[in-house]
């Protein structure tokens, strides 16, 4: 309890820092803007009632960060197998009750993200930058939607291992996926990670986001 009490303070803040001074969002009539304050500022549901994207970067940094211990030896099935439970906490709290996750969710969340970031480009009222970069954004929060679901089946295959052996190299797929889930894919093999493709990944959201709040203070 204590590891995410900290861990959503920081998140709280780290939000604060970086959009200090901005409209509030909430209080506007403006329907885009409505739909970028669920994204970033306030979401009914979520713990604190934050934005969507910040508990999403939340909980996929959680991910990452189990993922990376699980592969941290593959030769312990025990160790692989608890973080991998880590992992599935902050990826879907339904399916593993405990963790140090937020306990919403990466895959709520960044549903949540898609869902808001499209309804605020295609608000009639939606600005040429809200227009644009809620596209990407939306994109990037199916991606992240794919990948986190793809993650959660990787889980359960690592859980129902017998062997160190058989677990590994699920482990190590795990490491890379939940990588992927941050700095995207070049699934082309162009040598370059786009927004568009299913490449993108939360990087790409963030900076879109950005984008848009500091448009949002003119």
């Amino acid at each position: 309890m204590m590891f995410k009490a900290n861990q959503l303070r920081s998140t709280m803040f780290m939000t604060t820092l970086i959009f200090a001074g901005t409209i509030s969002l909430s209080a506007t009539a403006n329907e885009a803007l409505k739909h970028v304050g669920h994204v970033m500022t306030h979401w009914a549901d979520t713990p604190q009632e934050q934005g969507l994207l910040p508990v999403a970067t939340a909980e996929a940094n959680v991910v990452r960060t189990h993922a990376g211990f699980a592969a941290s030896d593959l030769t312990d099935l025990n160790s692989m197998q608890l973080h991998t439970r880590h992992v599935l906490h902050a990826l879907d709290p339904a399916q593993e009750t405990k963790g140090p996750g937020l306990g919403y969710g990466l895959i709520k969340a960044s549903q949540g993200v898609a869902t808001h970031a499209e309804l605020a480009s295609d608000s009639e009222d939606a600005s040429d930058i809200i227009r644009v970069s809620g596209i990407m954004v939306a994109s990037v929060g199916r991606n992240t939607t794919r990948r986190a679901e793809a993650a959660l089946e990787l889980s359960k295959k690592i859980l129902a291992s017998q062997t160190a052996e058989a677990a590994a190299p699920q482990v190590q797929e795990l490491q890379e996926l939940t990588k992927a889930i941050f700095v995207g894919q070049d699934l082309d093999k162009d040598g370059r990670i786009v927004w568009y493709h299913h490449e993108g990944g939360l990087i790409v959201a963030n900076e879109q986001m950005d984008i848009i709040m500091k448009s949002a203070q003119k």
